[in-house]
This record gives structure tokens, C-alpha cells and sequence, in this order.
């Protein structure tokens, strides 16, 4: 695999080091101590949905991660891929380091965000989209100074961080040249995702010298000749920044698609020559692969039936593809965001990234900058070179926003003004700069309810529900003990219909995703080709007595279209969820972490509720 030249470290750079470390300390100082209490890793279940839902980052980090875990299992440490939320995913390394790894919970299903675990290499790239180390005492929780972290930001084509690449090891087994081996691996996992793309590519070689095993300059290219992805080797041969993206070749290169010349041929492109809209205008050789053919859309992996289901999506692409905004509501766990990728990958706009935002999970000091991004310069602590936030990052693809209800109403103002004028302002930016993309919201709550209570904008509400969609709760499934049958059978087991028919007498709050859970544990619990009986079903589901024969279960119909409840009963609802927060807290011990992952709910909302 090839590689961009290495980080040098030198003075320099060791003081922005430093002073990134001061900063984050600093937003850290804000932070409320529960925040950072210890959490206990994701159930099996979430993470494997977590994992599903970036299979695609996986695939192109294995080799890269597999070459880290080899390092890492040399130098008694190990390496770790992480989501863009900082939510560990794999871990390779040395099965020596690992009881100490999960004292400080470094640990797949784990979040390393810095709101999660203070300042750390994972969490700080993360926020500031840059390579970072983080050596003993130098995180900001006292009980993880025992590790010296170094971790690095993979990109993608539109300059958006699909995850975290990362190798920790003990504090005192410093080794320099790890940063600079991590912030490479990165950036070739971000380069093969390019050259994976089955949009146009241009490869160019600036210059007359190169390293043999450097990476090519590369840019996507879209049906109009415009920019619709590059790396970084492109931002630093062309001077500029991810703002490139969406503007035409011709404005930053000379010759590049119009030249002609069979001397040469590398791959399967066509070499032509050209020079670069710089200062120097540094003549240049380029590479034009062939096109390749666009990847049909992701298979039809939801985990529920067709029969109830496949009319929601069809209405869902259908929504998107005449640009109406799509609002899903429906329980926890009922699949919504599962839906809305689904949509995507069957709408007219596949092509163009899926942009998920959880509203609820973002600190509000940070969803502004996150969302409509950033001028460098434009607030203490921000990176050097700014951010495109993550409206922009859904440009011709489609955003979803998960959790709407939880939105600040400050922003939803913010909001609802780039959904009417389809433009964002950076923050410290003069520019207003257009924007197009699918919307897609979810929410478990009664957003018609919120309305009426003022906590939330009734203009921002008719804009998400263009295609209101209700999903219906897994208990109003028409033939449950049938369908868990089936979904047991996908995983390879076999359930007897006793077994089934006690399962479906469950009310399933946690929905889809809790009966998955339960699904795997039994898989786990039970590996053998035997039929999974009555009596082996877990003892916590509260279920009645196995032997009880099987009760015709009371399906409601399901509908296509949300009908949240009437305001007036707004306050018995409210009742309701205090006195169940109430009794999941005392359950838990006031373990917060516990009780949101129960009652289905990310902690922010948890605290929020609690206020």
C-alpha cells in the first residue's frame, strides 16, 4: 500500500501539540463530572448494529488495522478503530496489555469522545480533525495516565472524519515515530475509499519528484466536471481547503480533462498533462482512470418484513426523490435510522454521503459549529484550518437527523432558516454557500405534543413532515412468534413455536433492537443445531411461565402515517415518564449510564429529562 510523506515532528509542531492539549483541557474544565464517570461498553446487540452501520470503514481499515495490531502485539500495546463519535469498534494488539486496557475501559462498544472520557488522542482528533498524542499525564482523567495514545482522523472524500485510528500502549514505552505511522495508516485507509469510488477519478503528480511509495494527488470528479471529493495530497498540491468541493475542475487545473497524449498509460487511465491554477502553475502529470460502474444499491437487510415494512421505504424514497422531508416516528429500537438508510441507499441519491446526526448526543456548546461549521479563527479552540460541518458534508447526499425533538430552540431557529433559503453561513464567515440534499428526521417523541408546549418551533415541525411515517412497535406485529422464528433462523438457530409463542407474549419496549439482543444471547448462551425450548429462554424478560400455552397476540394495524396523541394528554404522559425514570434510576443504583441504556435514551437526554 502506498503512503503520503511522514509527520515531521519538530519545535513547531511539539508546541501546537501542546497548546491542543491546553484547549482541550480547557473545554474538558467545562464539562459536567458525571459525564465522565466510567461507562460500562454497549450491549452486544448495539454494538453490532453500530458496527453494521460502518461496515464500509471497516472493510477498508482491516488490513491497515491488522498491520497496527501487529505493531501494537510487539511494543505491548494496541490499536483501535473508533467511529466518528468516538465509540470504539475493534481493537487489535497484545493480550498482555488488554487487562489493563479495561481498567481505563479501552474497549470495543466504549466511547472515547471527549465529553466521554476527557481529553484523549481519540476523542481530541476527533474534535479538532487533526493527529494528536496524548501521553500520561497528559489526559485529562487521572486514571488514564497510565497510556500514551496516538491517533489519527480518516477522511472522507468531502473532508467529513468517518473514524479514528488509534495505538495506545503504556506511558512509559514512548515510541516518537507512532504518531506519524498512525497519521499514514490513516490517511491510506482515507485514500483507498477514494480509488474504491465509482465516480470519475484524477490522479496527478505535482512536481518532478516524488517518493516512490507517495500517494497520488486524487480528485473526484462528478458527471459536470466538478469536484465532488479529493485527499489531502490534492488540498495541499492546490493550496486550498475542503471549500474546493463542488467547484469545477477547470478552476483549479489547466489541461486536465481536455489533453490528450498515448505516451504514456498507468493502470487502467489515460496519462495527460496539465498545470495547476498556482503561483508557480507547476506543469503536471495526470491519471484518468476509468469510471467505474455504481454499486447497485446496499441490499434489503432490515430487520423486519417486507409486508409491513416495504411500504414505508417505498413512500420514503419516493419522498426524497421529489424532495420532500421525510419525518420517522416510532418507538425506540424500532428501526429508525436503519429505515433512513435505507431510503438513501435506494434513492436517487446514493451517490452522495448519508450524514446522521444524533441531536440529542451532541453537547449544545459544540451543535452549532458542528453543524453549520466554522471559519478558522472563528472561536477559542477551533481548528486552523476551520471545518465544513456536517450540513455541508451532505451536499447532493442525504442528512438525517436523529432525535429532532432534543434540539435546542435556539438552533432550530438556525435551522429552519438553512431548510428555507437551502444556504449555510459558517460560523466567522461572511459567505452564504448553497446547499442540496435529501432531509430525513426521526424522533421517538410527540413532536405535534412538543409543539403545543412550546418546546418546539411549529414552523421548523411542518418543514421535517413533509412524509410523515410512523413506525409500529414490534408487539403490534401481526404473526410475532412467526417472525421471531424467522429472525432466529437468519442467525442460524432454531426455536421451537412453544419457545417462539412465549417470546411473542413479551412487550418488547426495547423493540427490534432488544429482540435482537435476546436473539444473540440465546445463539451465544446456545450454540448447539438443538431447538431452543421454553425453559431456556432468559429469566430477566419477565415473561410469563414457559409451560403457559401460546396467546393469541392483539396486533393493532399499523400506520403509514404518524398520529401522535392530543395535547390533553400531554401531563399524564409526563407522569408517566417521570415516575418510569424514576423507578429505572432506583433500579439502577443512580447509575445514569445504565439507566439511559435501559429506558432506551442517550444520557444527554437523560439529564435533560431529569432538569
Amino acid at each position: 500500500m502506498q503512503h503520503s510523506s511522514p509527520l515531521v515532528i519538530t519545535p513547531d509542531t511539539r508546541a501546537q501539540a501542546s497548546t491542543r492539549i491546553h484547549q482541550s483541557w480547557a473545554r474538558c474544565a467545562d464539562l459536567d463530572p458525571q459525564l465522565l464517570a466510567d461507562a460500562a461498553p454497549l450491549p452486544r446487540a448495539d454494538l453490532g448494529i453500530r458496527i453494521e452501520a460502518h461496515r464500509l470503514l471497516l472493510r477498508h481499515a482491516e488490513p491497515s488495522l491488522c498491520a497496527l495490531g501487529a505493531l501494537a502485539g510487539s511494543t505491548n500495546g494496541i490499536a483501535l478503530l473508533a467511529d466518528p463519535s468516538g465509540l470504539i469498534l475493534h481493537e487489535r494488539g497484545n493480550p498482555g496489555f488488554l487487562n489493563k486496557a479495561q481498567r481505563v475501559a479501552l474497549l470495543p462498544g466504549v466511547s472515547w469522545a471527549e465529553t466521554q472520557r476527557g481529553t484523549n488522542a481519540i476523542g481530541t482528533a476527533l474534535h479538532d480533525g487533526r493527529a494528536v498524542r496524548v501521553h500520561g499525564a497528559e489526559h485529562f482523567l487521572a486514571r488514564n495516565s497510565i497510556l500514551s495514545c496516538h491517533a489519527a482522523p480518516i477522511l472522507s472524500a468531502s473532508g467529513g472524519i468517518l473514524g479514528v485510528l488509534d495505538l495506545s500502549g503504556p506511558a512509559d514505552a514512548l515510541h516518537h515515530y507512532v504518531l506519524s505511522l498512525v497519521q499514514r495508516l490513516a490517511q491510506g485507509i482515507s485514500n483507498q475509499i477514494l480509488i474504491d469510488s465509482p465516480l470519475r477519478r484524477l490522479d496527478f503528480y505535482p512536481g518532478e519528484q516524488s517518493a516512490p511509495d507517495a500517494w497520488p494527488a486524487i480528485l473526484l470528479l462528478d458527471d459536470d466536471a466538478r469536484i465532488a471529493g479529493a485527499n489531502e495530497a490534492a488540498l495541499r498540491a492546490l493550496n486550498t481547503d475542503w471549500q474546493l468541493i463542488g467547484t469545477p475542475c477547470s478552476q483549479w487545473i489547466d489541461g486536465a480533462l481536455q489533453a490528450r497524449s498515448s505516451r504514456l498509460r498507468r493502470r487502467d487511465g489515460q496519462i495527460l498533462t496539465g498545470s495547476l491554477h498556482t503561483p508557480t502553475r507547476a506543469l503536471v502529470s495526470f491519471d484518468v482512470p476509468k469510471p467505474r460502474s455504481a454499486p447497485s444499491p446496499a441490499p434489503d437487510t432490515l430487520p423486519q418484513p417486507d409486508t409491513i415494512h416495504r411500504p414505508l421505504l417505498e413512500q420514503g424514497i419516493r419522498a426524497v426523490d421529489n424532495g420532500l422531508a421525510v419525518l420517522l416516528q416510532g418507538e425506540t429500537g424500532t428501526g429508525k435510522e436503519v429505515l433512513a438508510r435505507h431510503i438513501h441507499a435506494s434513492s436517487g441519491r446514493r451517490q452522495g454521503a448519508f450524514i446522521a446526526i444524533n441531536c440529542a448526543a451532541l453537547p449544545e456548546h459544540l451543535i452549532e459549529s458542528e453543524l453549520f461549521g466554522y471559519e478558522a479563527g472563528a472561536f477559542t479552540g477551533a481548528r486552523r484550518e476551520g471545518a465544513r460541518g456536517l450540513l455541508r458534508q451532505a451536499h447532493q447526499g442525504v442528512l438525517f437527523l436523529d432525535e429532532i425533538g432534543d434540539m435546542p430552540l435556539g438552533l432550530q431557529t438556525r435551522l429552519l432558516r438553512v431548510l428555507q433559503e437551502r444556504e449555510v453561513q459558517p460560523l466567522g464567515s461572511e459567505k452564504r454557500l448553497p446547499l442540496d440534499f435529501g432531509l430525513i428526521s426521526a424522533s421517538h417523541q410527540d413532536l405535534k405534543a412538543l409543539v403545543a408546549r412550546g418546546l418546539f418551533r411549529a414552523d421548523l415541525y411542518y418543514r421535517l413532515q413533509d412524509m410523515p411515517l410512523a413506525l409500529p412497535p414490534l408487539r403490534n406485529h401481526p404473526d410475532l412468534a412467526g417472525f421471531i422464528i424467522a429472525q432466529y433462523q437468519a442467525l442460524g438457530g432454531r426455536l421451537t413455536p412453544e419457545a417462539a409463542g412465549v417470546l411473542a407474549r413479551h412487550v418488547w419496549p426495547g423493540n427490534y433492537r432488544e429482540l435482537r439482543s435476546v436473539l444473540r444471547r440465546l445463539q451465544c448462551q446456545y450454540p448447539g443445531p438443538d431447538a431452543i425450548r421454553p425453559g431456556q429462554l432468559p429469566a430477566d424478560l419477565g415473561i410469563d411461565h414457559p409451560g403457559a400455552p401460546i396467546a393469541a397476540h392483539p396486533a393493532e394495524p399499523a400506520p403509514t402515517y404518524a398520529t401522535p396523541p392530543s395535547a390533553a394528554m400531554d401531563a399524564p404522559l409526563r407522569e408517566v415518564e417521570q415516575a418510569t425514570i424514576r423507578r429505572v434510576l432506583q433500579e439502577c443504583a443512580g447509575n445514569m449510564a445504565l439507566a439511559a441504556r435501559r429506558l432506551g435514551i442517550h444520557r444527554s437526554t437523560l439529564y435533560r429529562r431529569l432538569k
